[in-house]
C-alpha cells in the first residue's frame, strides 16, 4: 500500500495499492485546503527489448527459397 500525502502540509490523503490509480484524481486536503491533482505514471513509450536476444527468429522462419516454413503450396490453399 502506498500512502498519498498532501503536497503542501504532508497530511495523509489516502492509501492505495501500487498502480491502483488509473485516471486523474483531484482531492482537497482537509487540513490546509490545497487541491492535490494526481495522474498515473504513463508507461514508457520505448519499445521493450527483444527477449530472443539476436533478432534471428524472423530469419529462421524462412527457407532459402524464400517461403515460410510450414506455408502451404499455392495449389492447396483454401479459397
Amino acid at each position: 500500500m502506498e500512502s498519498v500525502r498532501c503536497a503542501s502540509c504532508e497530511a495523509l490523503l489516502f492509501r492505495a495499492a501500487a498502480c491502483a490509480v488509473v485516471g486523474t484524481i483531484e482531492i482537497k486536503c482537509r487540513r490546509c485546503g490545497t487541491m492535490n491533482i494526481m495522474r498515473p505514471n504513463e508507461p514508457s513509450r520505448e519499445r521493450p527489448e527483444r527477449r530472443d536476444g539476436g533478432g534471428r527468429a524472423h530469419e529462421d522462419r524462412f527457407r532459402a527459397s524464400g517461403r515460410r516454413v510450414g506455408a502451404r503450396p499455392a495449389s492447396t490453399r483454401l479459397r
